[in-house]
């Protein structure tokens, strides 16, 4: 019998599906790039039927070369919002969570009192963590596509029930529904909620545990994946708490950085101590809470400057190597990474980016640079609020993820943070994490606590601060970043509106 298990992490620039033996050992692995459609201010989709063609694309590639598989989870990027006809077919592109079109909708039905919206639900009223308000958005602005839908759920939902024809939601995605209580005990929709979101339970697929088996394969799925039939499927989790599953974060006050699309550091909690500057929700393991502090767009940045700004960079490391050409501080560049607006800690859908401080004299080099130091920034603030909020400042902070293996960049981390931070020696473990909840799925380990369960060593060194003058340096320079905002935000307001659709498009 094959000891392979498939673990697929389907994010918003990329899929990776990931094949590992049971000890958690990298057998296999096919990525595929992601088209995101941005056809409007303030609007980021993925088409659908695409992204399920990329993901049986990925599967063919990594079975042909590591043989079957015993089980499969999902990771997924969270949330995006998908709707369903009675057929299962989706009947528009999913929304990202990098959607800010609902931004407004979210303050005209949760009032200007968001302490007391946070009271019903554990999390401050947004569109990342409440997409609900994207339903609400078809209802109001494509009402006859809206007449077609019969049930709503997140991507891994949607690739489940490509794979197995069964449809499931789990705790980790329906923290940011916007439909529960994410403090209680038990995961569990509330009717009162259903209602101020307008939101008929029929819509909502049942709750289940990622880990729990979904179903299997089935005849439709194998055809196209070239997986045998029945291969049980775990509807698996958000792809951060996959991430955090699999490197063992179980205590409260553990934490780590998530390098993708989105930057985000995430901290245990044995208890729902939340903060409103963070996304919350479950974590896969009974009594544990996750408090993710989000930036949309921290490694996107880096994205957008080699597709839209220097197509003729190819890479992160180019970009680094320029980066190298200016010096710590940029010249007195600073850059706001407000890409896709902001979550943590600004949470401003219609924020946006910029440079700031440029003259004749600068290059290039230090605009990249300032990109790379922005970020870090940025991550300077979340950690700020997790101080205030848990009297709590880490020694060291580890990152995984498609950008945590850059020296440089986690140089200018230690350097900013002022602790020090650990480069990857295993990037891919939210799709471990997925395989790992395939393989408690199929009974291939015995549950969440089983200590068969490989946790994976995720830093290989740590890159220590440097000197006094370099802290300085960027402590001065922080206080400009952290000023800028605030003083910005009116403006970038009023550019925002005057760059948005006149007419809505039809569905």
């Amino acid at each position: 019998m094959t000891d392979v298990l498939l673990g697929i992490d389907a994010g918003t620039s990329s899929i990776k599906v990931c094949a590992f033996d049971g000890a958690g050992k990298l057998l296999g692995k096919a990525q595929r790039s992601v088209p995101v459609i941005t056809p409007f201010p303030l609007w980021v989709e993925i088409d659908l039927e695409r992204y399920w063609e990329l993901v049986t694309e990925a599967i063919r590639e990594v079975t042909a070369r590591v043989g079957p598989a015993a089980a499969i989870g999902l990771s997924t990027t969270c949330p995006t919002t998908v709707v369903l006809d009675a057929d299962g077919t989706p009947l528009r592109p999913g929304i990202v969570y990098l959607d800010g079109r609902a931004d407004e909708l979210v303050h005209e039905v949760t009032g200007s009192d968001a302490v007391a919206y946070q009271g019903r639900t554990g999390n401050r009223a947004s569109p990342s963590t409440c997409w609900a308000a994207n339903l609400l958005w078809l209802q109001r602005h494509e009402p006859t596509l809206w007449q077609r839908v019969r049930k709503v759920c997140m991507l891994n939902g949607f690739l489940g029930l490509r794979l197995t024809g069964v449809l499931g939601l789990d705790p980790t995605q329906a923290s940011y529904s916007g439909l529960m209580d994410v403090r209680a005990p038990r995961p569990c929709l509330s009717a009162d909620l259903l209602r101020l979101w307008n939101v008929e339970q029929e819509l909502v697929p049942p709750l289940r545990s990622g880990a729990e088996l979904l179903g299997g394969i089935t005849s439709a799925a194998s055809e196209r994946t070239g997986l045998a039939s029945g291969t049980p499927v775990s509807l698996g989790v958000a792809d951060t708490v996959a991430a955090a599953f699999a490197i063992g974060m179980r205590e409260n006050g553990e934490a780590f950085e998530s390098v993708g699309t989105s930057g985000v550091i995430t901290f245990c909690l044995d208890r729902p101590d939340f903060d409103s500057c963070f996304l919350n929700r479950y974590h896969i393991l009974p009594g544990r809470w996750l408090a993710h502090g989000a930036m949309s767009t921290l490694g996107g940045c880096f994205g957008w400057l080699q597709s839209k700004v220097w197509p003729e960079v190819r890479s992160l490391p180019e970009l680094e190597r320029m980066a190298q050409e200016s010096v710590p501080g940029s010249n007195g560049v600073v850059f706001l990474p407000y890409l896709a607006g902001e979550r943590s800690p600004i949470w401003d859908a219609e924020a946006s980016a910029a440079w700031i401080g440029l003259r004749l004299s600068h290059t290039r080099a230090d605009m990249v640079r300032a990109v790379f130091e922005g970020a870090a920034f940025g991550l300077r603030q979340i950690l700020q609020r997790a101080e205030a909020q848990w009297n709590w400042h880490p020694a060291k902070l580890v990152g995984v993820g498609g950008g945590a293996h850059s020296r440089f960049w986690a140089q200018i981390k230690a350097d900013v943070l002022q602790l020090e931070y650990g480069m990857a020696e295993f990037t891919d473990a939210s799709a471990l994490g997925a395989a790992l909840l395939g393989g408690i799925a199929s009974r291939r380990y015995s549950g969440l606590d089983d200590p068969a369960l490989p946790t994976i060593q995720v830093a290989s060194q740590y890159i220590k601060p440097g000197t006094p003058e370099r802290r300085a340096l960027y402590d001065r320079q922080f206080s400009v970043f952290a000023s800028l905002y605030p003083l910005l935000a009116p403006s970038m307001h009023t550019l925002g509106a005057s760059t948005a659709p006149r007419e809505r498009p039809s569905p």
